[in-house]
């Protein structure tokens, strides 16, 4: 009788090589369904809302034409990007992504998440730094105006001394059927004076003082003049003898 042969039992070794093989391959299969909660760069935002939308939902904001659909969302989604992703004390990753590439106010973050994430459901360039460079290019002449009104407050802050007499001049708004003595925001601040329309405000000041910061520098003055009574300077009934306290960011000031 001859011997029976027993085939020996397969047996499969796991060596490095496919060990590594089939973690990397398990990684790559669950990290596809890991849910993003706070991204820290463009790419996890988009992903976030890939991942929470519903297809409707993004079709939807798909086939729109990319401004509107970006503006319709502005105060919707747009608020909740800002409320949950970029306001308060939170990771700061997302919003240090973003100070890396010179973009610092929050509706400039949301809109160029959205932007992109109409970009990337219609297959198109993100074009990243064309989108910065259009909001630098919006915030350039701000920034540059500000830093000329925060020069010119100091230097009138140096000028004047409690105890001395000092002239506003202030542009005045009558759109709204009364009059309210304003102040323009930059970068637009430059106006000539209308002795029949805008305010002359004369009075001693009582008081300097800064908030926070030497360039945010303020008078309390004590109105000794009036050229128009009937007029409210920034929405605030002021009267002849009482104290006003006034910002010297773009105040014109004699």
């Amino acid at each position: 009788m001859s011997a029976v042969k027993f085939k020996r039992p397969f047996k499969s070794e796991m060596t490095i090589p496919k060990l590594t093989f089939f973690l990397t391959c398990l990684f790559l299969l669950t990290a596809c369904k890991v849910q993003i909660k706070l991204p820290k760069n463009l790419d996890e935002s988009i992903l976030y809302f890939q991942q929470q939308l519903t297809p409707a939902e993004l079709d939807s904001f798909k086939n729109k034409p990319e401004s509107d659909a970006v503006i319709e969302l502005h105060q919707s989604t747009g608020q909740w990007i800002r409320n949950n992703w970029v306001y308060g004390d939170r990771d700061t990753a997302l919003k240090n992504y973003f100070k890396a590439l010179g973009i610092y106010a929050p509706d400039d973050i949301s809109s160029i998440i959205l932007t992109s994430l109409h970009r990337t459901l219609n297959k198109k360039e993100i074009e990243l730094e064309k989108q910065v460079e259009t909001y630098k290019a919006y915030w350039q002449p701000i920034i540059d105006c500000r830093e000329k009104q925060k020069i010119q407050a100091v230097s009138t802050y140096k000028k004047f001394k409690v105890g001395d007499n000092i002239t506003l001049y202030m542009p005045v708004d009558t759109s709204e059927g009364n009059r309210n003595a304003i102040l323009y925001n930059c970068p637009t601040t430059e106006w000539v004076f209308n002795e029949k329309k805008d305010l002359i405000l004369k009075g001693i000041v009582t008081k300097k003082y800064f908030i926070n910061d030497t360039a945010n520098a303020f008078f309390t003055v004590r109105v000794t003049y009036l050229n128009r009574k009937d007029t409210r300077i920034l929405m605030e009934q002021v009267q002849i003898g009482n104290e006003k306290n006034f910002s010297l960011t773009g105040l014109k000031i004699e």
